[in-house]
């Protein structure tokens, strides 16, 4: 049972990433992030073993900044990195992410349900 709180746990986690990277596709430079995860105590579980950049650049787009001048601010544009993030492979990660923390949830009302089956046979 504990197996699967721990499991709940970094799904959420992953979940909590994802959600940041795609809040941020927009956001220049930006550089989403990935969940790695580990066996959980006595090989039993899992859990979040890191959270790690995705150092890969991302596409340039147009951007620019106010520059001031003798005749006032005047806005320049030039080419920037854009967000690196890949909207495609988030919503993957996510509908596994939903589909991961679903499966732990049945196992955990499973046990529970035959908890309640034993306690009743049992009285």
């Amino acid at each position: 049972m504990m197996e699967n709180v721990q499991a709940l746990q970094a799904i959420s986690v992953s979940q909590q990433v994802a959600a940041n990277n795609v809040a941020n596709v927009n956001t220049n430079e930006f550089r989403s992030s990935r969940v790695e995860y580990e066996t959980g105590p006595n090989d039993r579980g899992v859990r979040v073993s890191d959270i790690y950049e995705n150092t890969a650049p991302g596409p340039l787009v147009q951007g620019g900044e106010y520059v001031e001048t003798e005749e006032g601010l005047r806005y320049e544009e030039t080419l920037v990195e854009g967000s690196n993030t890949d909207l495609v492979a988030e919503m993957v990660q996510m509908i596994e992410n939903e589909q991961a923390f679903a499966a732990n949830v049945a196992a955990l009302h499973t046990h529970f349900d035959m908890t309640g089956v034993l306690i009743d046979m049992m009285v």
